[in-house]
C-alpha cells in the first residue's frame, strides 16, 4: 500500500476536519488552507491540523491535497488548476457528493481522483469534525488517469478505515440522488412542517423515526444548495416518483 506522509486539506469544515483528524491519529502531517481565517484557526484550535500554509504550498508540499469544500468551489479550483495553476507531484482529490460537473471539470488534470465518501453529520466546521467519522463506511471513487494519483487515493481512504468502492460519475450521480439526496430533502421538509404544524405537545410524542428525521433534516439549507443544483435533473425525477407514490397512497387510504 502507497505510503502517505503529508496530506493537505483545502476547505478545513467537518468533513475536511475530520480527515485531519483522522490522518493526524495514523501519524500522518496535515497541512490545512481555508480561505475563512475563523475556519483555520477553528481547525488548529481542534487539532484538525499540524500548520497552516498557503494554497500554493499544499500542492508543493504534499503527497495528495483534498479539496474539501462545496462543489462548485471544486470545479472552480479544478478550472484553476486545468488552465495553469501547477500542482506539483500531488496526486488530488475531492470529496463532494456529486461527481459528474466534478469529472468534467477535471478532465485537464491527470492526477485528480472524484471521490464522495458516504459519511457526515448535522454539524458543520472542524467543531464537529470527528476522527471516526469514516470507519466502516463506503467510499466511492473514480480513478484517475494517473495510476499512481489512484493509489494515494486509494491509501487514504484506507487510512480513514473506510471501504473503497470504484464508481463511474454518472452511474454515481443517478444512484445518490436516490440514496442520499432525495431523503435529505425529505428530511428537511419533514422537520419543516414539524416547525410549522405540530400541535402543542407534540414533541412528547415523536418517535425515533421522526426524532432521527428531525436530526438529519437540522443540516444547514446552504450546505445543500450546490448539491442539489448540480445534480437537480436526477434529483427532480426521484423527487417525481416519490411524490407520485405518496399520492397513490393516499388515495388509496382515502379510498380505504
Amino acid at each position: 500500500m502507497t505510503a502517505l506522509h503529508r496530506i493537505g486539506i483545502l476547505g478545513t469544515g467537518l468533513i475536511g476536519g475530520s480527515i485531519g483528524l483522522r490522518a493526524r491519529s495514523k501519524g500522518v502531517h496535515v497541512a490545512g488552507f481555508d480561505r475563512s481565517p475563523a475556519a483555520l484557526a477553528q481547525a488548529r484550535e481542534r487539532g484538525c491540523i499540524d500548520d497552516e500554509c498557503t494554497r500554493e504550498e499544499l500542492y508543493a508540499s504534499c503527497d495528495l491535497v483534498v479539496l474539501a469544500t462545496p462543489p462548485r468551489s471544486v470545479v472552480a479550483e479544478l478550472h484553476a488548476l486545468e488552465s495553469g495553476g501547477t500542482h506539483g507531484s500531488a496526486a488530488i482529490l475531492d470529496v463532494a457528493s456529486v461527481k459528474a460537473p466534478v469529472a468534467q471539470a477535471a478532465r485537464g488534470v491527470e492526477s485528480f481522483v472524484g471521490t464522495h465518501p458516504m459519511a457526515g453529520n448535522e454539524g458543520s466546521g472542524a467543531a464537529s469534525a470527528d476522527a471516526a467519522l469514516f470507519e466502516g463506511r463506503t467510499w466511492a471513487y473514480v480513478p484517475a488517469k494517473s495510476g499512481a494519483a489512484t493509489q494515494r487515493a486509494l491509501a487514504l481512504i484506507a487510512l480513514m478505515g473506510a471501504n473503497a468502492v470504484e464508481v463511474d460519475p454518472e452511474s454515481h450521480d443517478a444512484a445518490v440522488a436516490l440514496t442520499s439526496h432525495l431523503p435529505q430533502i425529505f428530511a428537511m421538509l419533514f422537520a419543516r412542517r414539524l416547525r410549522d404544524t405540530a400541535p402543542p405537545g407534540a414533541p412528547a410524542l415523536y418517535g425515533p423515526v421522526a426524532r432521527e428525521l428531525l436530526r438529519i433534516g437540522s443540516a444547514a439549507p446552504e450546505f445543500w444548495d450546490d448539491v442539489l443544483a448540480m445534480n437537480a435533473k436526477n434529483i427532480a425525477r426521484e423527487a417525481r416518483s416519490f411524490a407520485d407514490a405518496l399520492e397513490r397512497f393516499g388515495s388509496h387510504m382515502h379510498k380505504g
